[in-house]
């Protein structure tokens, strides 16, 4: 019964990676029809703030990942396609992600500005253009949205977790304040882009999406664990001394997302398309922590994240010994838990 259960999970493999394919291809042509006409009259300003990165970052990963895989995903749990609206509203949220991050990491905006540009984007208040394409993305997701003020309310949550965040460059903070910002923060992002969507939000849904971020927030300190040993921020990665406990609380999250997706209201046959196509995101967490536990064998059998080269430490998702490994996590993936109502 197991080997059949695995060959059904890899017989709806290539059915999911058709459909993510057209869906970026779909993302991609909106794109350059909405946010191309954007940039290319920002990028006419002579302070230059908006940099190839910050492009990059808009047409290739968040403008182009939170409509076509975040929106999709969305879409097959309630069992219909985005609006143009929700798109539109989806894809300039994607735009200014990368920016409002910066905001935080690398600009070092002052608090009040940034709160400032959250609660009131106005194009009065941007000091350089990067700024004013932000606020221009804003207002647009704004005028798209079902809900502005749920819109709102959630981005101002996203706020208060980055600040909250902030404590992450202490070194003598706790393990448990570290899981409390992970888990904020990734759940109120989540929570962020669904405000978009029409339709409300139910309790349920809003726990099962709030746990879900919480699992996406860690796949991104996993993956971005280098990045964050340079600088110096403390993340449930970079102080874990063994990746078996963390593997253990990325599974724990996981096996509690599907169990939380299994007493939403939606169609059964929904969740289980939802659960197999975000098993396609977050499962690549699992072939990172594979990547990273076997650097536990240099280090005398504890990990040891100071230790390590950034080789050693980054997974590329894109060699093919990976995404083999990603193919055996998935024909794993067990739905039954969807039926666990407890």
């Amino acid at each position: 019964m197991k080997m059949i259960k695995q060959f059904l999970n890899i017989l709806k493999l290539p059915g999911i990676i058709l459909f993510m394919l057209k869906s970026v291809w779909v993302q991609q042509r909106f794109l350059k029809k909405e946010i191309d006409p954007l940039l290319s009259a920002i990028q006419h300003d002579k302070d230059a703030s908006l940099k190839s990165e910050d492009i990059k970052k808009i047409r290739s990963y968040y403008g182009l990942a939170v409509p076509a895989i975040l929106g999709e995903a969305f879409c097959i749990l309630r069992g219909n396609s985005l609006s143009t609206k929700e798109r539109l509203a989806f894809t300039f949220l994607g735009a200014l992600t990368g920016l409002y991050d910066d905001f935080f990491d690398d600009l070092n905006t002052s608090e009040n500005h940034i709160k400032e540009l959250t609660t009131n984007p106005d194009e009065k208040i941007a000091q350089n253009s990067n700024e004013l394409f932000f606020i221009q993305c804003c207002k647009k997701a704004i005028e798209n949205a079902p809900n502005p003020d749920l819109l709102k309310k959630r981005a101002l949550a996203v706020f208060e977790a980055q600040v909250m965040s902030k404590k992450q460059k202490n070194a003598d903070i706790t393990p448990e304040a570290i899981r409390s910002i992970t888990w904020l923060k990734g759940g109120v992002s989540l929570l962020f882009y669904r405000s978009v969507l029409d339709g409300e939000v139910t309790k349920s849904e809003e726990r099962m999406l709030y746990t879900l971020g919480s699992i996406m927030q860690l796949e991104n300190d996993i993956f971005d664990v280098f990045k964050d040993r340079q600088q110096k921020i403390s993340t449930l990665v970079t102080t874990e001394r063994s990746i078996a406990n963390l593997r253990k609380t990325y599974l724990g999250l996981i096996k509690e997302t599907f169990v939380l997706l299994g007493q939403t209201e939606f169609k059964p046959k929904n969740k289980r398309s939802f659960m197999r196509f975000i098993c396609t995101i977050i499962f690549r967490g699992l072939v990172c922590l594979d990547c990273l536990e076997k650097n536990e064998k240099r280090s005398n059998g504890l990990f040891s994240v100071n230790d390590y080269t950034r080789k050693q430490l980054i997974c590329d998702m894109e060699k093919f010994k990976n995404q083999v490994h990603m193919i055996r996590y998935l024909a794993k993936c067990d739905i039954s838990l969807l039926n666990n109502k407890q």
